[in-house]
């Protein structure tokens, strides 16, 4: 997830995303999904260089949709 983050207007939730990893509700991999720059250059440089770390919880859940109605 890239956000452009022009003059500080994401600091907030950054700061809030932060504080729930402090917290525990959020873990520091996850939180890492999110990168931010002040211009769209650096912001594209950053998501072309990324790299996904591998979290054993998240690799375990399961996003296919079931269908509950037969049963």
């Amino acid at each position: 997830v890239g956000l452009l983050n022009v003059d500080g207007f994401y600091n907030s939730l950054l700061s809030f995303i932060d504080k729930a990893v402090d917290e525990g509700f959020i873990s520091p991999t996850a939180r890492r999904i999110i990168v931010s720059a002040p211009t769209a250059t650096q912001l594209v440089r950053q998501l072309e260089d990324y790299v996904p770390e591998y979290d054993e919880i998240t690799a375990k859940l399961v996003w296919e949709e079931v269908d509950r109605l037969t049963a």
